[in-house]
C-alpha cells in the first residue's frame, strides 16, 4: 500500500469554491478535494501539486488525482489539439492509465484487466469530483475533462452543467 500523505494545511484547504481558478488534490482514499490557496502573492493556479502536501514531495502526490479548475476566459488554447470553450469553466483532471493511486504502483501494459479497471476508477473519481464542483452551482458553464500522457489517453467534455440563475 502506497505510503499516505498529508496535506499541508498552511497552503491549501478542503473548501471548494467556483469563484477563482485553482490546482487541487483528490484523495482517493477519503475521497476529498484539497486545493491550493492564495499564499504570499502566488495565485492558486500557479501552484505546484506537490506543495499542496505537507512534506512536498513529488512522489507522495501519487496517491492523489491531480486537477486544475478554470473559469470562464481562462482556460484559452488547446490540449493536446483540442481546444477548449473559453466561454465555459473547466475541470482538467489528470488521468494515468498506468497508476494505480490506491497500491501505488505500476500496470504493466500487457494486464489490459487491470488496466481497463483502472480506467474506470479513475473516471468514477473524476465524476464524483465534478460532481462536488456542480453543487455548488456555478453562474457559468462548466465542462469537466480526463486528460492523460498522450492525445488517445485523454477524454474532452465528459459531462457539462449548465450555469446556475438565481431565480427572478
Amino acid at each position: 500500500m502506497a505510503r499516505h500523505s498529508r496535506v499541508n494545511r498552511q497552503t491549501c484547504t478542503d473548501r471548494v469554491v467556483v469563484t477563482h481558478c485553482h490546482v487541487g488534490l483528490y484523495d482517493v482514499v477519503a475521497h476529498r478535494p484539497w486545493i491550493a490557496q492564495r499564499r504570499f502573492g502566488v495565485a492558486p493556479q500557479h501552484v505546484s501539486h506537490a506543495s499542496l502536501l505537507a512534506d512536498g514531495a513529488a512522489a507522495d502526490k501519487d496517491r492523489f488525482l491531480c486537477y486544475w479548475f478554470y473559469t470562464p476566459g481562462v482556460a484559452q488554447g488547446a490540449i493536446h489539439g483540442q481546444r477548449l470553450n473559453g466561454d465555459q469553466g473547466h475541470l482538467i483532471v489528470r488521468y494515468d492509465p498506468y497508476w494505480n493511486h490506491l497500491t501505488g504502483r505500476l500496470i504493466v501494459s500487457t494486464d489490459t484487466a487491470r488496466l481497463r479497471h483502472n480506467a474506470q476508477q479513475q473516471y468514477a473519481w473524476g465524476k464524483r469530483l465534478f460532481e462536488t464542483y456542480a453543487a455548488h452551482r456555478p453562474r457559468f458553464a462548466l465542462s469537466w475533462h480526463m486528460v492523460g500522457p498522450r492525445p488517445t489517453d485523454s477524454t474532452f467534455n465528459i459531462q457539462t452543467v449548465e450555469p446556475f440563475t438565481v431565480p427572478s
